[in-house]
């Protein structure tokens, strides 16, 4: 028996996310960019309020809404970052082992979002992103 259509779908589309990515940050493999789109996804998920979380969540294709939401409770208190360079550190500290990611990585996952989202979706997710990360969000 095969997949269904919407699970092949979102595999798909998960892997052409990576693969941007790849394109955008100058890593070389989806092994390494999968690692680090996760990493940024759970940080937010960390820095924001429950609401926004759902908000966000509603707004990404249903394999990246499952990575943000798996494991996930409502309760808890958001960290939100002071700082970009803060939530970055926080980023790091998730995927240190297995390599470095780019300075660059929360903005690039942001890029691909704004690139791979409908407009209303994008906005969705930057109305409910911590201020500290709001000028890594680009231009729509």
């Amino acid at each position: 028996m095969g997949h269904p259509y919407d699970v092949e779908h979102a595999t798909r589309l998960h892997v052409e996310w990576c693969r941007d990515l790849i394109d955008r940050t100058g890593l070389t493999t989806t092994n390494q960019t999968e690692p680090l789109m996760r990493a940024v996804m759970l940080e937010l998920r960390r820095s924001i309020a429950p609401s926004a979380v759902i908000e966000i969540a509603n707004a990404l294709p249903a394999l990246e809404r499952g990575i943000l939401l798996a494991d996930w409770t409502l309760e808890y208190e958001p960290e939100p970052p002071s700082s970009a360079e803060v939530f970055h550190r926080r980023v790091y500290e998730r995927v240190k082992a297995h390599h470095s990611p780019p300075e660059s990585l929360t903005a690039d996952v942001f890029w691909l979002w704004v690139q791979k989202l409908y407009a209303k979706k994008a906005k969705a997710v930057r109305k409910n992103l911590p201020t500290a990360l709001l000028d890594l969000w680009p231009d729509l």
